[in-house]
């Protein structure tokens, strides 16, 4: 749908071209037309409301001219004014990451620990102690999901090679 409207878009930028401007004012109108189901703050829209305001202008639609370049001047703040609230998503995302570098660090104290009690484990085993770990105490191991790209491209080419 995107691509159509962009080449209906093209044929309208033709028509301005060719001094076509009612024809440039049917196109790029039916080209915005098509473009409805996509978010309001879309960049193509933008664009065909500018391209639309130029159509018009030229074809003495000059009061329509100007509600279609103000509009273009609409979406084009809105997607800022959206753009700039992404950036606050990703400090959410980068308060998520600091958070988890505590925990990844409890993770590796724990495992630290784990190796000590098995360590510890291996030599009482030898004189007949069970420690207090092999009764079945369980810690709650949390599961952090941070994984690399270069981490899961290593075990697809390592799966792929067998």
């Amino acid at each position: 749908e995107e691509k159509l409207c962009s080449t209906i878009l093209s044929l309208g930028e033709v028509s301005i071209e060719n001094e076509n401007y009612s024809q440039a004012v049917e196109d790029i109108q039916s080209c915005i037309k098509k473009l409805e189901s996509l978010p309001k703050d879309s960049r193509i829209i933008a664009e065909a409301k500018y391209q639309l305001g130029v159509a018009q202008g030229f074809n003495s639609q000059y009061d329509e001219a100007v509600e279609s370049l103000n509009s273009a001047i609409s979406i084009i703040k809105e997607r800022m004014k959206n753009i700039k609230a992404g950036a606050m998503e990703e400090m959410t995302e980068i308060t998520e990451l600091e958070a988890l570098i505590p925990e990844i660090e409890e993770k590796i104290a724990d495992t630290k620990d784990m190796k000590k009690e098995a360590e510890a484990k291996t030599e009482e085993g030898a004189d007949g102690i069970i420690s207090s770990s092999a009764k079945g105490d369980s810690k709650n191991v949390p599961s952090i999901a941070v994984k690399s790209k270069k981490f899961v491209a290593e075990k697809e080419k390592t799966a792929a090679a067998s």
